[in-house]
């Protein structure tokens, strides 16, 4: 793999989701055209769809850590900038819009080695920075499709979104084993906790050490607490990415845009109208909400915000909620509703949203994590989806990844009802069990299926969330057979 294509983070992150109005349609969501910047997750392609728009990019001068670069370098879960034109769109909850982009840019959060991992707890720290895998996560990488697939020692670059003190994994590209003094190391982010003294600083949660630096490689008027810099380096050991070059960096953003949209994770709450969202200071007490109230706004919360910027705060005319996966069904597509944009996954119907990413991980593919939409999508394909459940309890898409062909079937969702010790329900999926079924408590360890029927709760208490996989039951289209009865593949695990 090219080093060039390994693009990240931003230090801003500016979602035209918002713009979209996902999870409403009123009249609030239709767009006309306008200017805008708009800074998001890479969903799928056909030109370059960002946060449900379709980006023409043909016209487009695209940048890699303030490189030339192009279009063809981009990949699924990198986090870009996209300057440009969004088009009329009266129905955006339903379609994908269209834009024009004009300037394309990306910048790498992070690329360093892993210096602890945590597979059972998903979360993993590359230079001590504490870095968190969930459901939208997407792998990139020879043999890499989740973290299985790396290992401490091993240099990755991480795109991501900031989340309090972690950074939550939006893509994860292996690049190969770190020896120090010889691989490139680099972080971006705001300088803080210097000590000239000592000649060490943290930058964005990585403990950085310029000591011995001279000016030509440090900023002009020298290094200060707050200043968005890249730091590089080939050297870590002992806590610290030793420096070769520090130098200042523009942090993204859109000020001279007729619309500003902004997603990320709220920090330093202190009322609707102050607060912030991955370093950008934000007024939402105008705003209008979606997918819940100001009530729900608290450090934490994942949200998108569109609106304009007022000297050095973004003031918001819509704020929406984004709601996160908890589900995953993993199983051959049974039917497609071309129309509606829907999936029918072992009997359950699963709606696919212009915010829906898109992964190819199958043999013969080609180029993982690129080339691939829904309409990609053929009957009889296995996918890997990871959905969240809205309010009328209807499984919608954040994620369909094409993955190889394989007879096993997975399910992970709350459990809405139990037979002991022969039967789960969750997600409308039935699952069989026996007393040859493998089952496993939320640290993983083997447990009795009278203890694992015993600990599994299902309403009106709070269910619990299993983890169930087998291959496809004799009887019926959307039922899991765990039994072990035809496989030696049947297990239930209650989810950590």
């Amino acid at each position: 793999m090219k080093r060039q294509i390994l693009v990240h983070g931003l230090a801003a992150v500016l979602s035209c989701a918002a713009l979209l109005g996902c999870g409403d349609s009123s009249n609030d969501d239709a767009i006309a055209p306008v200017q805008t910047v708009s800074v998001g997750t890479i969903t799928g392609f056909g030109s370059v769809v960002v946060n449900g728009v379709r980006f023409d990019d043909r016209g487009a001068t695209v940048t890699i850590n303030d490189q030339s670069a192009t279009s063809a370098q981009l990949r699924v879960g990198m986090v870009v900038a996209v300057e440009g034109r969004v088009n009329a769109c009266p129905n955006a909850d339903t379609a994908v819009c269209d834009g024009i982009a004009t300037r394309i840019r990306f910048r790498n959060k992070l690329e360093g080695p892993i210096t602890s991992l945590n597979r059972l707890s998903n979360a993993l720290q590359v230079m001590g920075r504490d870095i968190v895998v969930d459901d939208e996560t997407a792998f990139d990488g020879d043999a890499v499709v989740d973290l299985g697939g790396v290992g401490v020692g091993d240099v990755v670059a991480i795109s991501g979104l900031s989340d309090q003190n972690r950074l939550r994994a939006r893509l994860v590209q292996r690049i190969g084993p770190f020896v120090d003094g010889t691989t490139p190391i680099m972080v971006h982010g705001l300088v803080a906790h210097l000590d000239a003294a000592l000649g060490t600083c943290a930058v964005d949660g990585v403990q950085v050490r310029f000591q011995g630096l001279g000016d030509a490689n440090l900023p002009a008027g020298g290094l200060a607490d707050g200043q968005y810099v890249q730091v590089q380096g080939r050297s870590y050991g002992s806590g610290l990415m030793t420096a070769e070059r520090i130098q200042l960096r523009d942090r993204i953003g859109a000020p001279d845009a007729s619309l500003v949209e902004l997603e990320g994770y709220v920090s330093g709450f202190v009322s609707v109208a102050d607060f912030v969202v991955d370093g950008q200071r934000v007024d939402a007490s105008s705003a209008i909400w979606r997918n819940g109230s100001a009530a729900d706004l608290a450090d934490g919360v994942r949200v998108e915000v569109e609106g304009t910027m007022v000297g050095a705060v973004l003031v918001a005319r819509k704020l929406i909620f984004r709601l996160e996966a908890s589900a995953q069904i993993v199983a051959p597509i049974q039917g497609k509703d071309v129309p509606a944009g829907s999936l029918v996954l072992l009997g359950q119907r699963v709606a696919t949203t212009p915010l829906t990413q898109y992964t190819d991980h199958a043999t013969g593919s080609g180029r993982p994590n690129r080339s691939i939409g829904y309409a990609d999508l053929v009957l009889t394909d296995r996918v890997d989806v990871r959905a969240y459940q809205d309010g009328s309890g209807q499984l919608v898409a954040t994620r369909v990844e094409r993955t190889e062909a394989d007879p096993l079937l997975i399910a992970r969702g709350a459990v809405a009802a139990k037979a002991p010790l022969t039967n789960l329900t969750l997600l409308g999926i039935d699952v069989a069990t026996s007393a040859m079924t493998r089952y496993r408590d939320s640290l993983g360890l083997p447990i009795t299926d009278v203890t694992f029927y015993a600990l599994v709760q299902v309403p009106p208490a709070l269910p619990t969330v299993v983890r169930a996989q087998g291959v496809a039951g004799a009887t019926s289209a959307s039922t899991i057979d765990a039994t072990r009865a035809t496989s030696t593949r049947g297990e239930v695990e209650i989810a950590r």
